[in-house]
């Protein structure tokens, strides 16, 4: 093994800033296509919800809540239900019921059954005429969620879609 002599060999520093490579020029990442938006919000669309809007969520949201504490039948909905969603709904509302039911009967013997009520509404208008709405739900044990679609049908506000989510 040669060892070069004391001044020999100089060690330089590398530069502040090196030159980029050239695959480091013009980087290439991935950014997957982002599909266009299908609905976009109509230019007349409502930030809150009119006060109409917001009776009417309020006024099924009640009538809901009478039918998960017993007090009416799902039949006694129809008439704030579309006609061609009516099944639908009604199918969802019972699919609701029969879990509640199913926790009642789960729930140690001698516990009392406490009501189902309200914890949060909150209510939109996307577009005049439309109603969004999501309802946080509670019976002191369980808490659920609600979502349902009003939709105004001359004078009156039909039920067109919902979702119990328990």
């Amino acid at each position: 093994m040669t060892v070069a002599p004391a001044g020999s060999v100089r060690i330089h520093r590398a530069p502040r800033l090196d030159p980029p490579f050239d695959d480091e020029l013009r980087p290439t990442t991935y950014r997957p296509s982002r599909p266009e938006p299908r609905e976009v919000v109509p230019p007349g669309a409502v930030a809150g919800a009119s006060p109409e809007c917001h009776t009417a969520a309020h006024r099924f949201l009640n009538l809901c809540l009478e039918l998960f504490n017993g007090f009416r039948s799902p039949s006694q909905l129809r008439p704030l239900l579309r006609v061609t969603e009516a099944h639908d709904v009604l199918e969802e509302l019972s699919r609701a019921l029969r879990r509640l039911a199913a926790q009642h009967r789960a729930a140690p013997p001698g516990t009392p059954r406490t009501p189902v009520r309200r914890r949060q509404l909150r209510t939109c208008e996307p577009r005049p005429g439309v109603a969004e709405v999501a309802a946080v739900l509670s019976n002191g044990r369980t808490t659920w969620s609600m979502a349902y679609r009003l939709e105004r049908d001359g004078t009156t506000w039909r039920c067109t879609a919902l979702t119990v989510l328990l």
